[in-house]
């Protein structure tokens, strides 16, 4: 969690669609902000849920989060919300 004023969790979700009509056109990208990192987790493994869609987590201070981490991280939550 940041506190006000310390910076925005960025998740952008990419499509990357490999159907015939979509390789005439770009992916499209889309970035959300968020205050809190498990909003913006909740919101980033939603969308990984949609297999066509690549998601990455940016934190306040612009680390991102890898692949193997963002994935750990949803089935953690995936937990806690099942639970």
């Amino acid at each position: 969690m940041t506190a006000t004023g310390q910076g925005k969790w960025r998740v952008t979700a990419e499509n990357f669609s490999t159907s015939a009509q979509q390789e005439l056109t770009k992916p499209v990208t889309n970035i959300d902000e968020f205050d809190y990192l498990d909003d913006a987790l909740e919101f980033a493994c939603e969308k990984r849920k949609i297999k066509h869609y690549k998601v990455t987590v940016e934190g306040p201070d612009g680390v991102a989060m890898d692949e193997e981490e963002l994935a750990r991280r949803c089935v953690a939550q995936s937990k806690v919300i099942w639970a």
